[in-house]
């Protein structure tokens, strides 16, 4: 094998290991990291463009991260940047001006799902993310049969 094609295979198996340990992490454009292991959400800052909540479970069932997948990646220009056994972290990018907005789901021990949406930079987003949520919320209590938050 000659040396130029050693050193090219080489790089791409280095890039490749280097985007497996990167999964297991994610640093928000907002500047706040999460772990797929991690047991607690990134606060919301004091800003309007952000909301938080629980995803409860009634009659002992709760959607599961892949029901909340589903959910946020029907919303348009939507993409998972993270699942984890406890953490999915979904983007959103707005059509016109290309806005970025996050979402995160995290498991809790008892089986709810912790939630935060919000947008990656500005003050006041006119409540795109609350009926964002409402919007995921809804497909979750269908897909569930009994969801509620």
């Amino acid at each position: 094998m000659r040396p130029e094609r050693a050193r090219w295979l080489v790089g791409i198996a280095i890039a490749a290991a280097g985007a497996i340990v990167v999964a297991d992490e994610y640093r928000s454009c907002a500047g706040w990291r999460i772990g797929a292991d991690a047991v607690a959400l990134p606060a919301c800052p004091d800003r309007p463009n952000c909301v938080s909540g629980t995803i409860a479970t009634i009659g002992g069932r709760a959607p599961s991260l892949a029901d909340v997948a589903r959910a946020a990646l029907a919303e348009p220009r939507s993409r998972l940047e993270l699942h984890g056994g406890r953490v999915l972290i979904a983007s959103f990018r707005s059509r016109l001006f290309k806005f970025v907005d996050e979402a995160v789901f995290l498991r809790r021990s008892d089986g709810s799902i912790e939630y935060r949406c919000g947008a990656c930079s500005g003050y006041y987003d006119f409540g795109v993310n609350a009926r964002r949520m409402e919007r995921i919320l809804a497909r979750l209590s269908t897909a569930t049969g009994e969801a509620s938050h």
